[in-house]
């Protein structure tokens, strides 16, 4: 059983990262209508009580028992991390770039992982990886040079608010796996989530930003819930149950699938445009991600 878990593991995460590109769609569709920490709030608290419940269900009276008291802390400073932080970069970012755009920039986050991993000790860097991570970067330095495709003068805003993200993503990605594997993984998601919901309300309230969603279209409601729901609650559960029964490393490359979803569903949803340099980039992060994620025939060194 554990055997095929480990196989089925990316095949989650390939699901999670094209429901992920459909979610950068959503986000950047309701994101003209709703503020991005408000969106952020709205679509973490939702998918927060519905895993929760979910939780709850599978778990009953065990739920909360079972997480480890002495691995709160870091559980909590993870939440913090990924469904606060990332969740703001996430919206706020993608109200400057088109979706497919700003999924290479999230798509760096994988190289990141693998940089952050080896710094750690977590994984063996090897020349095909350095040279995969390489292209990759390269790829998407390619693509984000290519103004023709954003849409307005602050793009680069955008860009660095989803490198940012992409780097709290690694760091979620290289110390989560063992908390997710010691602990119940849907109730340490629930209690990340909502932790992350609940700073981004008192972000809200400080900044007076509306909490109350008024004027908005039905399209942008629909938005909203495919945010919560498919793009929230089947997406993050996909994605922390690969991290559960694999290694970063592993789940990682999936994300390549990210920005080729993105681009496609943002080309036929919102008519952006998908411009030959744009195009050499993703391809470029494709293989890029490939190679830094090729299986070394040394098996890399365990996750503490």
């Amino acid at each position: 059983m554990e055997h095929q878990s480990h196989g089925l593991a990316p095949l989650a995460a390939c699901l999670a990262t094209i429901l992920g590109g459909s979610a950068m769609v959503a986000t950047r569709f309701a994101v003209g209508e709703i503020e991005p920490a408000t969106l952020a709030f709205y679509r973490h608290a939702g998918a927060g009580l519905l895993i929760v419940l979910l939780a709850t269900a599978i778990l009953g009276r065990r739920l909360w028992s079972s997480i480890a008291a002495a691995d709160l802390p870091a559980i909590l400073a993870l939440g913090v991390v990924q469904y606060a932080a990332f969740g703001w970069l996430f919206a706020a970012g993608l109200s400057y770039v088109p979706a497919g755009r700003g999924a290479l920039a999230i798509a760096t986050y994988p190289i990141q992982t693998l940089i952050l991993a080896a710094l750690l000790g977590r994984e063996r860097l090897t020349t095909i990886k350095v040279v995969g991570a390489l292209i990759g970067l390269g790829g998407v330095a390619l693509a984000l040079a290519d103004r023709t495709s954003a849409e307005g003068p602050d793009v680069w805003k955008g860009d660095v608010l989803l490198l940012g993200a992409a780097f709290l993503g690694s760091v979620y990605n290289v110390f989560s796996g063992p908390y997710l594997r010691r602990n119940s993984a849907l109730a340490v998601t629930g209690l990340q989530i909502l932790v992350g919901a609940a700073l981004l309300l008192i972000a809200l309230l400080i900044n007076g930003s509306p909490l109350i969603l008024t004027g908005i279209s039905l399209p942008a409601w629909g938005a909203l819930a495919w945010l919560i729901t498919i793009g929230g609650v089947v997406c993050f559960y996909l994605w922390i149950w690969a991290l559960e029964h694999t290694m970063p490393s592993r789940v990682s490359i999936a994300v390549t699938l990210n920005p080729i979803s993105a681009a496609l569903l943002g080309a036929l949803l919102l008519a952006e445009p998908l411009t030959g340099r744009l195009a050499a980039g993703l391809v470029a992060v494709v293989i890029g991600l490939a190679l830094a994620n090729w299986p070394a025939r040394s098996v890399a060194v365990a996750a503490r």
